[in-house]
């Protein structure tokens, strides 16, 4: 029995001992990891593409008529024929116009007759001598010009849709039969509209036939390829839709801005994908800039690398005692909290645990823990054993030092990423398209508490352009 109840007697002196010697509160339970959603970020890159028109305008030349020759031939009335000579078209564009120019010359030789009779079935006859003019016969030819314009549009199917119109007829010298004050050169305009029709069409055939649908698809096609960042991951652009802006002119030149809205995202690792075939044209709202979201991941050996290098060892002192810190690590995940565990000797030893909600610092570009306080348990304990150490000073001490600096390695990234986005893209054998852009901005997007590292996305932002 005595020696019952010296056991009991030892026992409880061990206990009491080591409560009023060490802190060692309960460790927080650490939480299962949530799925982390990355958030889709659009940006859109820029596809200049310039057509030029000349090949369809010569081919459109070679198609219509250089020469017209018409007649009417009537008894009573105006009788005429007419010779019409054309010059080379004109092709201008000029911003949002299309215009054609057509210098021409022409003749016409006219008779009026009065009146006209016949004699039972024969044929009629003028009763009065008829009166013969003419313009630009046996002098110079009378000269006229022909404007025409074009509307083109581009469908949803990428096809270029052209609608030409005559604009005008002037005539540079009219010709006005005077005998008889005939307007010749309204003459002239009537009797060529099925030739200026005929014109209209072979233009509008020539300029549909431009292919807008396989520089598109190229540009699609390429943007589809991961770009490989030598040591960091890969690069994929996810394009998503495609939007062809009004189109403008320059001489004989069509321009075209492709706008290709993007999904980018960077992965350390491939990605298995399913690439969209092209879609249909559609409007796109907001053209942003070319943004990119970047995960960077902060391992807990990093960041338990440099609690050891900034925290391990010191002394904080309070008042007439102090501690010594041991160690201090992060464990991992307590809700939206990271749990740091502090081992620490002095005036009194034990270990405490502390929560922190992971910032980031858009300025610094580093990640800190301003909350960062006692775990309830840690300050149950800290309250009951050793008040003195309840102070702001463990804390704050704590705070300052256990930061995370991304800038070097987030500038490293930048980097890479943007020597690789201004090289060449081979979609296939010999076959390539042209980037080229500059990252030049970093917006802060997301912190994630995982079970081992810590996962930030920020934003790389730029412009991006393709070159066909």
């Amino acid at each position: 029995m005595r020696i019952y109840i010296l056991v009991l007697i030892l026992l409880s002196l061990s206990i009491f001992t080591s409560s009023c010697g060490s802190i060692v509160p309960q460790q927080p339970n650490i939480t299962a990891e949530t799925p982390m959603v990355i958030p889709e970020i659009k940006g859109t890159v820029k596809i200049p593409l310039e057509i030029n028109l000349a090949p369809y305008f010569e081919l459109a030349e070679e198609s219509i008529p250089k020469t017209f020759r018409g007649k009417q031939e009537q008894c009573d009335g105006v009788s005429f024929q007419y010779y019409f000579i054309r010059q080379p078209i004109n092709f201008n564009g000029s911003k949002k116009t299309l215009a054609y120019k057509i210098e021409g010359e022409y003749n016409i030789r006219a008779n009026y007759c009065a009146q006209c009779s016949s004699v039972f079935d024969s044929d009629p006859f003028c009763l009065t001598p008829r009166i013969y003019v003419s313009c630009g016969v046996g002098e110079p030819l009378r000269k006229i010009e022909i404007d025409f314009e074009s509307d083109l549009s581009i469908a949803s199917n990428y096809s270029l849709k052209s609608k030409t119109i005559l604009k005008s007829v002037k005539p540079l010298n009219p010709c006005e039969l005077t005998f008889f004050r005939y307007d010749a050169s309204k003459l002239i305009e009537k009797e060529m509209s099925d030739y200026l029709k005929e014109m209209e069409r072979e233009i509008d055939d020539q300029i549909e036939k431009i292919d807008l649908l396989s520089p598109v698809s190229e540009a699609w096609k390429a943007m589809q390829e991961a770009i490989v960042v030598p040591g960091l991951g890969y690069l994929y652009f996810q394009p998503r839709a495609i939007e062809i802006e009004p189109i403008t002119f320059d001489k004989q030149k069509v321009n075209l801005m492709v706008n290709m809205e993007l999904s980018p995202v960077f992965s350390s690792d491939t990605l298995i994908r399913i690439k969209p075939s092209l879609p249909f044209l559609s409007k796109i709202s907001g053209k942003e800039n070319f943004n990119l979201p970047l995960l960077t991941l902060v391992s807990y050996d990093s960041i338990n690398s440099i609690l050891r290098n900034e925290i391990s060892g010191i002394t904080i002192p309070f008042k007439n005692k102090q501690i010594i810190i041991s160690q201090a690590t992060v464990i991992g995940p307590v809700g939206t909290k990271l749990l740091f565990k502090v081992d620490f000797k002095g005036s009194k030893r034990g270990t405490l645990y502390l929560l922190g909600t992971p910032t980031y610092d858009t300025q610094t570009q580093e990640i800190s823990f301003p909350d960062l306080t006692f775990d309830i348990r840690s300050r149950d304990a800290v309250l009951k054993s050793a008040k003195w150490l309840f102070d702001k000073k463990l804390t704050e001490s704590f705070r300052a030092k256990a930061k995370y600096n991304l800038t070097d390695q987030l500038e490293l990234t930048r980097k890479e990423i943007e020597v690789q986005i201004n090289n060449p893209i081979e979609y296939q054998k010999n076959q390539y398209v042209y980037l080229s852009g500059k990252l030049s901005k970093l917006k802060f997007s997301n912190i994630h508490i995982g079970v081992n590292e810590l996962r930030v996305v920020v934003e790389l932002e730029g412009n991006l352009s393709l070159k066909l």
